[in-house]
């Protein structure tokens, strides 16, 4: 639905501004007719290659998405250049030609990028949001001596041997035995998902495993965790009390 809705608001804004010399050569209707078949192909295609693009490229930092944006993009324009040209000769067939296919390629480039920075930013927000059934039917699983859904986020290659929580950003950073990877979610949730597993929050931006708590120290005057691995995790005031409670300091 919501891409749905972004779809719609770039075909209305296309067909309103007329970009790439669609203004000058249609009027209204043949400009949102344009853009509807332009829009709307290249939106299927983009938005395959889009979600594929940051499947492989999961487990990088939030500022991979920029770059794994582009070059989908550049990617994408390729049969979206075929889609363009197709619209070009059924509204604009006198612009239809063959030596302005570099041309359409770039424009093509151009809004591939604005499509596919609105198709992450909708998966992005259709992430962060909880979804309770799902929640709930988690809580279900953890109760009944099941998984922690949580990590069922966790690609194979890491295990399931979950060491420590990180917030970053919008992201959940989450580092195993085997390595670490980027989960696009809040971190309440992620702990949400952890509940019923040996661990705990011991700082506003931290969770950690109880049995990969190896010992403690103090950094600055601040009690600090020190981890499975070597990490070290600072506990805030705020969760000292529940982590005296655990048998952690």
């Amino acid at each position: 639905m919501g891409q749905a809705v972004a779809l719609a608001g770039l075909v209305t804004l296309f067909a309103f501004i007329g970009p790439f010399g669609t203004y000058d050569s249609m009027g209204p209707l043949g400009r949102l007719g344009y853009w509807a078949v332009a829009m709307g192909a290249n939106w299927l295609v983009c938005a395959g290659v889009m979600t594929t693009a940051l499947r492989l490229a999961r487990g990088g930092s939030p500022r991979t998405r920029i770059p794994t944006v582009a070059g989908a993009a550049l990617l994408a324009a390729i049969p979206g250049t075929g889609v363009v040209f197709t619209a070009e000769a059924l509204f604009r067939p006198d612009y239809s030609d063959e030596s302005s296919l570099p041309i359409i390629y770039v424009s093509v480039a151009v809004l591939m990028l604005a499509i596919g920075s609105t198709v992450v930013a909708v998966l992005a927000r259709r992430r962060r949001v909880p979804e309770n059934a799902e929640a709930a039917a988690a809580s279900g699983d953890v109760a009944a001596g099941g998984t922690a859904r949580f990590l069922d986020r966790l690609p194979p290659e890491l295990g399931r041997d979950l060491v420590h929580l990180k917030m970053a950003d919008h992201y959940v950073e989450a580092f195993t035995t085997a390595g670490s990877t980027l989960v696009l979610m809040r971190f309440a949730d992620a702990i949400a998902e952890l509940d019923g597993t040996d661990g705990l929050r011991v700082h506003r931006s931290h969770w950690v495993a109880r049995g990969h708590v190896v010992g403690t120290t103090r950094r600055n005057g601040r009690r600090v965790l020190r981890l499975t691995g070597g990490r070290e995790v600072p506990v805030s005031r705020g969760y000292l009390a529940d982590v005296r409670a655990a048998g952690l300091v």
